[in-house]
C-alpha cells in the first residue's frame, strides 16, 4: 500500500490516509510518497509500518545519531531543524484550534541555540548485556531496553561522565539490580550545571566498593556523588534513602545575580540557555502588582526571577526536597518577601487569604486538575502566565479558563530539540 503525507501527528508520525481514515506512520514526514503495511486497524485510524520512501521531503535528513532508530528517545532526528520547528508549530497550532477554539496569533517560535548537546541531565535505566553493565533507554511504550553507547543531546562532560561510569561499573563488576535479591544497581542519574557533575546511584541495598566510589569520585568535573536505595515498584525513581557518598550535598546554578542550589531529588529545567530565556520572558509579561503566586513552583527559580515583580511572591510545590531547596534559596538571596510552601497547588491556592493579582502556573505534562482550574476562576486573579510542555493539555484547560479570560499572547520555545516536544508561554487576563 501506498499513500501522501499529509501532515505531522503529536508524536511525529506522518498521517496519510486509506480509504478516508487517517494511517499514523512513523518515520515518515509531510509531503512524501510512502508504501506501507497495516499493523493496526482501529475504527476511527490505523497504525502503517513504513516499509520505503517512494517521494522524499527536502526536510528529511540523515540522522546523526546512530542508535536514533532503536532507543525512540529522540523522534525527529530524521528531520533538519526547519522542518522539526515547522512541527512543533503546525502541531501547536492546530492543537489550539481543536480543544481551545483559539485561531489567533502565535507567535514564531523562540529556537533553541544548540540543537544538540543541550541536555543537562539524564535518568538511565541499567542492564546486564552479554554479561557487561549497560546504561540506556526503553523503547517507547515497551519494556525492550537499549544499550547507548553515545548520546548526542547530552552536554558534552554528562555524556563523557556517562561514558566513564559505564567502564568503571565493568572494572568492579558491578551487576545490574536483581529483584529478588534486591541489590545491583537499577538507575545511573546525572547532572551537569556549570561544569561541574553530581552523580546519583540508585542500587538496591548495597554496600558499594570503595574503590569504585573512589574512581568515581575522581572523575572530572564530578563534584557530588550519592546512593539512593531502591526496593519498591513504585514510579518514584529514587528510594526513601539518600546517602550522600562524596562531596557536594547541592549543585550550584546561577541566573543573573540570583544563587541557586539544588538537592539531589529537586528538578530543574534539562535545558538551562533555554530555560534562562523562557524565565526572562515570562518576567517581562507579569506587570507590577502587590501578591503574585507561582503553581508547582519547584526549587523557586522562576519565583525568584519574578521577585521584583510583586511586594509578596509565594510559591507552591508539593515536593518536600524542591520547597526546602526553594526556601533554603530564598534565605541565600535575601528576598524576604518571597516564600514557598509544600501542598497541593488546587488546595494551597484554595486556602488563600490574599487578594491574588498574577498567578504563573507551571503544571506537569498532565496540565492543571480540575481542582484547580475550580479554584482559579472563582479566585479571579487579574492576570495569568500558563507555562506549558504539553500543547494537548494547555488547550483543553484554556479552553475552561476561557470563561473568564481572554489569551492575549502565545509564544512557543523549543526546549527539546530533536524531539516532538514544545513549551509554551501563554498570557491571559480577563475578559
Amino acid at each position: 500500500m501506498k499513500t501522501t503525507i499529509k501532515q505531522w501527528g503529536i508524536n511525529a508520525e506522518g498521517i496519510g490516509y486509506l480509504h478516508h481514515k487517517p494511517v499514523f506512520i512513523k518515520g515518515a514526514l509531510p509531503d512524501e510518497v510512502v508504501s506501507f503495511t497495516l499493523e493496526k486497524e482501529m475504527p476511527r485510524y490505523s497504525i502503517g509500518h513504513l516499509q520505503s520512501i517512494l517521494k522524499e521531503s527536502p526536510r528529511r535528513r540523515k540522522s546523526p545519531c546512530a542508535y536514533a532508530d532503536q532507543c525512540d528517545g529522540c523522534a525527529l532526528m530524521h528531520v533538519d531543524y526547519k522542518g522539526q520547528c515547522q512541527m512543533k508549530m503546525q502541531i501547536l497550532k492546530q492543537t489550539l484550534a481543536k480543544y481551545a477554539g483559539y485561531r489567533g496569533k502565535i507567535n514564531p517560535l523562540i529556537k533553541n541555540e544548540s540543537v544538540l548537546g543541550y541536555r543537562n541531565s539524564c535518568k538511565m535505566p541499567v542492564k546486564q548485556v552479554d554479561g557487561k553493565i549497560r546504561l540506556g533507554m526503553y523503547k517507547a511504550e515497551s519494556n525492550t531496553f537499549v544499550s547507548i553507547p553515545r548520546c548526542i543531546v547530552h552536554q558534552k562532560g554528562l555524556e563523557q561522565t556517562r561514558q566513564m561510569l559505564e567502564s568503571i561499573f565493568n572494572t568492579y563488576s558491578m551487576q545490574a539490580y536483581d529483584f529478588q535479591t534486591e541489590s545491583g544497581l537499577r538507575t545511573v542519574v546525572i547532572k551537569e550545571f556549570e561544569e561541574k557533575i553530581q552523580v546519583i546511584l540508585v542500587t538496591g541495598q548495597d554496600i558499594l566498593d570503595a574503590a569504585m566510589l573512589k574512581e568515581i569520585s575522581q572523575l572530572e568535573h564530578v563534584v557530588s556523588l550519592w546512593q539512593s536505595m531502591k526496593t519498591d515498584n513504585s514510579v518514584d525513581i529514587y528510594g526513601k534513602e539518600m546517602r550522600l557518598l562524596y562531596g557536594q550535598e547541592t549543585m550550584e546554578l546561577h541566573l543573573d545575580d540570583l544563587v541557586l542550589q539544588l538537592l539531589p531529588r529537586s528538578f530543574f529545567q534539562l535545558n538551562t540557555r533555554q530555560a534562562y530565556r523562557l524565565y526572562h520572558y515570562v518576567k517581562d509579561l507579569i506587570q507590577p502588582c502587590d501578591v503574585l503566586v507561582e503553581a508547582y513552583s519547584g526549587i523557586g527559580a522562576m519565583s525568584l526571577m519574578l521577585a521584583k515583580k510583586a511586594k509578596k511572591v509565594i510559591g507552591i510545590e508539593y515536593i518536600e526536597d524542591a520547597v526546602k531547596n526553594a526556601n533554603e534559596n530564598t534565605q541565600r538571596n535575601h528576598l524576604k518577601h518571597v516564600s514557598f510552601v509544600c501542598e497541593d497547588a488546587g488546595k494551597a491556592l484554595r486556602d488563600m487569604k490574599e487578594t491574588i493579582d498574577a498567578l504563573v502556573v507551571d503544571p506537569p505534562r498532565t496540565g492543571l486538575d480540575a481542582l484547580m482550574k475550580e479554584v482559579i476562576l472563582k479566585k479571579q486573579p487579574n492576570q495569568i502566565v500558563y507555562v506549558s510542555c504539553n500543547p494537548s493539555t494547555l488547550a483543553k484547560d484554556l479552553k475552561q479558563l476561557q470563561e473568564i479570560y481572554q489569551i492575549k499572547s502565545v509564544q512557543p520555545f523549543d526546549m527539546f530539540s530533536q524531539t516532538q516536544h514544545v513549551e509554551c508561554v501563554v498570557l491571559m487576563s480577563k475578559k
